[in-house]
């Protein structure tokens, strides 16, 4: 038990060390694209996420429900310093059991690698993204911008080669927190209150992961020290804002 509380200390002044450093080598530097952007994701596949935890009560989809995520075309623009990804989503509700359009062969993302402005059809908060894995920091702080007032607090961090965004809202007391896989695509979204126990997949107020597929994130031990580490560091950093 003592050897575990060390390693989570070790891990939440990881968590708060490694952003700050991510984001000073982003503005300081932003690298320019050799040719175009590639994506961990392909034309013409689709992708899908099934809810495994959710909280009914706060407009999360029931349980079982899916997202699924066809990329329709991916276009490089500026010469290839940009790119702009299409794609159509469509949410499967369990408990109707319909399925609605929310983008049809529309744009889902666009990114542009030089200025790193990062824009989403609209301001997601239930629901997987992509990111183009050798411009994961750049998109991120793209985000960052994006969000803007969105998110009370937000930020991005790598921990033992999991990256993750994650966003906090006053209005509600939940934390977002997208993971990705080596290829760019939300593993796991999961939505958790700050006060809710992030060991315990039943307090997960909304959980969505990644159907199938050999690069997923396993569900694991180390996943909820994850999440147990980086919703401490948010308390900490949201609570120092708060005072200044």
């Amino acid at each position: 038990m003592k050897c575990k509380k060390l390693v989570i200390v070790f891990l939440i002044l990881t968590s708060l060390i490694l952003p700050l450093s991510h984001s000073t080598l982003s503005y300081a530097s932003p690298q320019l694209s050799n040719g175009d952007i590639e994506w961990g994701v392909g034309e013409g596949r689709t992708y899908t996420w099934i809810v495994k935890q959710t909280n009914e009560s706060l407009g999360f989809l029931p349980q079982s429900s899916e997202f699924a995520i066809t990329v329709t075309s991916i276009r490089a623009l500026g010469g290839g310093i940009a790119t702009e990804l299409n794609a159509t989503i469509t949410v499967y509700n369990s408990l109707t059991e319909l399925t609605t359009t929310l983008l049809d062969n529309e744009t889902f993302i666009y990114f542009d690698s030089v200025t790193n402005t990062t824009t989403l059809y609209t301001q997601v908060d239930d629901h997987p993204l992509f990111i183009p894995p050798d411009y994961i920091y750049h998109f991120a702080e793209g985000l960052l911008g994006f969000y803007g007032s969105f998110f009370n607090t937000k930020g991005y961090m790598t921990v033992s080669g999991i990256f993750t965004f994650y966003g906090y809202k006053t209005s509600n007391d939940l934390v977002y927190m997208w993971t990705f896989n080596k290829n760019g695509i939300t593993d796991n979204f999961v939505s958790v209150g700050l006060h809710d126990d992030p060991e315990d997949p039943s307090d997960f107020q909304y959980w969505l992961v990644l159907k199938s597929g050999s690069d997923s994130i396993p569900f694991g031990n180390f996943f909820m020290v994850f999440i147990g580490f980086a919703i401490f560091s948010l308390i900490f950093i949201s609570k120092k804002k708060l005072k200044n």
